[in-house]
């Protein structure tokens, strides 16, 4: 099935433009300073060398910006100091070709800035929140529905005064015929309360494999899909090194990085990689492609994203064919 894009240029401003977009989020969006080296901190006065970068951050704006590069058009919501991190920030959302009407900028609270202790394979974070708190349910209004025909729910645990409005949100979005992807990213708190209540409200779950099991209480990724998928929603477990899982219904779908001819020359940096591997899903899942040709495309733009620090520097903008992969084996489970 071809994927038509209604893309257009991108605006600035107060308001999103007129048309309807085949993606919409309200980010978790944020300036990262990514440090790589000698990274682990010693206390007690010790000088440690290390390179940075500064690179566009949070789950959302990953995911709307490689969601942009892929075709897609996408427009995104949120809040940003009025600062030099919130001019970054917006300057680096539009040469994505993210509609950016509908970012605000705080008075008084600072851009959102995440600290990433970069090494291969792992990453610490560092986060101040900064005008992201700002996010709120006045900012869902209903009007937005007639402009989306899918909205991504990221940095569930990011946006705490979002959080009891999600399940009416997603509900309005059903009534609406407008379809829904949620990834939670970690908690902080490692409570992971409320998630579970919304997954019967939502199409499609992207957690990585430890949020699976975090959320599901299972002690291994397999159960823990099959408990989760058990709510309504098709789930899509991201599993680093070991690719990814996906099952719905009676249905398994498993990707092992060795079946793509995608794999990353060198591992940089893993900042972004899970946003831009729910990306890819999407993009394909949105065109109407098989379950394993969305796997394939969620790879690939996660492996890119590998190879350069943050999210967003190795973003792919030209998808190919997603349908042009062999269907996976379906399982029965």
């Amino acid at each position: 099935m071809e994927y038509r894009s209604s893309r257009k240029a991108p605006t600035s401003g107060t308001s999103l433009s007129n048309q309807r977009f085949d993606a919409m989020t309200l980010a978790d969006v944020c300036a990262d300073l990514i440090l790589t080296g000698n990274v682990r901190p010693r206390f007690h006065q010790v000088e440690q060398f290390v390179e940075y970068s500064v690179q566009l951050g949070g789950s959302g704006a990953i995911f709307a910006s490689q969601m942009a590069r892929l075709g897609t058009s996408t427009a995104m919501l949120g809040w940003l100091g009025k600062d030099i991190f919130g001019d970054y920030v917006c300057a680096e959302l539009e040469r994505s070709g993210i509609d950016i009407g509908g970012l605000r900028r705080h008075e008084s609270a600072q851009t959102c800035l995440g600290v990433a202790l970069s090494e291969p394979g792992d990453r610490a974070m560092l986060t101040h929140l900064g005008a992201l708190a700002a996010a709120s349910p006045a900012d869902l209004r209903p009007e937005l529905l007639r402009k989306c025909r899918h909205w991504h729910v990221a940095g569930y645990f990011l946006l705490p005064r979002l959080r009891p409005a999600w399940s009416g949100w997603l509900k309005q979005c059903r009534a609406a015929g407008v379809t829904t992807s949620l990834d939670t990213n970690w908690d902080p708190e490692e409570r992971w309360e409320g998630v579970r209540e919304l997954l019967p409200l939502i199409d499609v779950f992207l957690p990585n494999e430890a949020e699976a099991l975090s959320i599901s209480g299972q002690a291994d990724v397999d159960s823990a899909a099959r408990k989760l998928a058990g709510y309504g929603p098709l789930v899509v477990v991201k599993r680093g090194a070991e690719g990814a899982l996906a099952v719905k219904g009676g249905q398994r779908w498993k990707l092992h990085p060795s079946e793509s001819p995608y794999r990353p020359a060198r591992i940089v940096d893993t900042t972004g990689a899970g946003d831009n591997f729910d990306a890819g899903f999407l993009r394909a899942w949105l065109g109407g492609e098989a379950v394993g040709a969305c796997l394939h495309l969620g790879h690939r733009c996660a492996v890119s994203s590998l190879e350069y620090p943050g999210g967003i520097a190795g973003q792919i903008c030209d998808p190919g064919n997603p349908g042009s992969f062999e269907e996976m084996e379906v399982e029965a489970i």
